[in-house]
């Protein structure tokens, strides 16, 4: 039984004991999500306003999507928020740690004439037994005092794990929204190809006809008809599989943005600078920016780390052990308390010491050779993104020499036209030129966007362009409408008023 006066302070131990458990348990998911989120969003794209099906989309809001909503990076940040946990686990083996043990023990007690005898084996007859009960409830505390110095190295490698995982995560976060933007270009090429097409189509449609009349008044071979004719098809499938091009860029982009931009008018207005740095500033930059060789780096030290932990494992341990008895009914019941150090001392571990400390220099080793070969692999990366961005810069300034001569052509075949001396058809065919010029143009201007984009991309700096970026749509942004929504007369009517549509 126990004794009242001890009764009100074991239930007082016990209820305080049972709230700290219970306040222990609770854990704030929104303060875990929220340690990543600050990661990803610092000062990029905090943009938390819904976004409305059908509204204009920019390639900024899109980004802002893609970095809010995306479960790729959540994924990842879960990882980011494991080696927090990590860290604090680490850090826990320097504290004490306190349970409470109470135990109820229940054993025979054999009684012969007033003998105690444990074994019953006592001399006599007519013994008598009984049930002997004894309630303990002791708080139990248990402290590393000295540990070889591993747990320090284990601290140190998880702190440097934390760093790794905070830089895998922002630079996945480059590689989500590069994707992002190379989808969104991507669906802005398809969609002006639809557009060019459409004219091409129109103007294939008219050279059939032209070359069946023709035929018909015995002015055309039905050779000229068939290949006429058959390029016109081709040109109907290049709509085809352009269109589709199209819905699958959409598909994707919503897919990467995890919102409805499926039939959303894209917006474009991001403009990359003139004049890229010098190669070698760039590298310098790169050297210092990319996350992914910064945790290749934190990767290695951490590696060191655990070397030092595991050869800690050859030095002598210390633990200290102690009971405080809330209520005790075993003997001795006078003593309330209890301490225990001990030592320990690996003498022989059979060579599993040895292998744990083989296996931390092999790590550390291989930690090291990946750092040298992204290291390297950085560097490569960067000299063929300027390179392609020097050699798409080369096509625009070609591009635009054939577009000038493009539009000297349609304005001679319009001209012509005027006064009779070219047909209608020729006109269109000096138009369907145009377009096609004024596509390549800017499909070549979407490429040096995505270029320029890509060598931001491998120096580490694609976060700070798109945070200097323009944050709002301007009010006369020209927008692309899907192309499986706009109207073919929308084309037919800009081409008989004698206009340029992408202009």
């Amino acid at each position: 039984m126990i004794s009242p006066p001890r009764r009100p302070i074991l239930s007082l131990s016990l209820s305080i004991i049972v709230a700290l458990a219970h306040a222990g348990c609770r854990v704030d998911q929104k303060k875990e999500v929220a340690r990543y989120e600050g990661v990803l969003r610092g000062n990029l794209l905090s943009d938390e306003r819904a976004f409305e099906p059908g509204e204009p989309l920019s390639l900024r809001q899109a980004l802002d999507l893609t970095n809010r909503q995306n479960e790729r990076l959540a994924i990842e940040g879960e990882n980011y928020v494991q080696a927090l946990i990590a860290r604090r686990r680490a850090a826990a083996a320097f504290l004490p740690t306190v349970s409470l043990a109470p135990s109820y023990t229940v054993r025979q007690r054999v009684s012969d004439n007033g003998d105690d005898d444990d074994t019953g084996s006592g001399g006599g007859g007519g013994g008598s037994t009984a049930q002997n009960r004894t309630f303990d409830v002791p708080l139990r505390g248990e402290a590393n005092v000295f540990n070889g110095f591993a747990d320090v190295a284990r601290l140190r490698s998880t702190r440097q794990t934390v760093e790794q995982r905070r830089n895998l995560l922002l630079d996945l976060q480059e590689a989500v929204l590069l994707d992002t933007a190379q989808v969104y270009y991507d669906v802005l090429r398809a969609e002006r190809s639809v557009e060019v097409l459409k004219n091409s189509l129109q103007v294939q449609e008219a050279r059939v006809r032209d070359i069946t009349g023709r035929q018909r008044a015995g002015m055309a071979r039905p050779l000229d008809v068939a290949q006429t004719e058959a390029q016109a098809s081709a040109t109907r499938v290049g709509l085809i599989n352009a269109l589709n091009d199209v819905r699958n860029g959409r598909a994707t982009l919503s897919f990467l943005t995890a919102a409805p931009v499926v039939d959303a008018p894209l917006v474009e207005q991001f403009e990359a600078p003139a004049e890229p740095p010098p190669l070698e500033t760039l590298r310098e930059t790169a050297v210092a920016r990319r996350r992914d060789l910064a945790a290749a780096q934190a990767a290695a030290r951490a590696a060191r780390q655990n070397v030092q932990a595991a050869v800690g494992q050859y030095y002598p341990s210390v633990t200290l052990n102690a009971q405080l008895f809330l209520y005790r009914e075993s003997f001795p019941d006078e003593r309330r308390w209890d301490a225990l150090l001990s030592a320990n001392l690996p003498i022989f571990s059979a060579g599993l010491i040895q292998a744990d400390v083989r296996e931390a220099w092999s790590l550390f080793r291989q930690a090291g050779m990946t750092e040298s070969l992204l290291r390297r692999q950085v560097m490569q990366e960067v000299q063929l993104a300027y390179q392609d961005l020097l050699t798409t810069d080369q096509r625009i300034a070609e591009l635009q020499t054939q577009l000038a001569a493009a539009q000297q052509a349609f304005n001679q075949a319009d001209q012509s036209y005027n006064v009779g001396l070219a047909t209608n058809l020729e006109r269109v065919a000096a138009q369907d030129q145009l377009l096609t010029a004024q596509l390549q143009l800017t499909s070549a201007r979407f490429d040096r966007t995505l270029s320029y984009f890509a060598l931001a991309r491998v120096t580490g700096s694609l976060r700070h362009e798109l945070e200097t970026s323009p944050s709002t749509m301007p009010a006369t942004a020209p927008t692309t409408v899907p192309a499986d929504h706009r109207p073919l007369s929308t084309l037919r009517e800009g081409r008989a008023a004698g206009v340029s549509i992408d202009n």
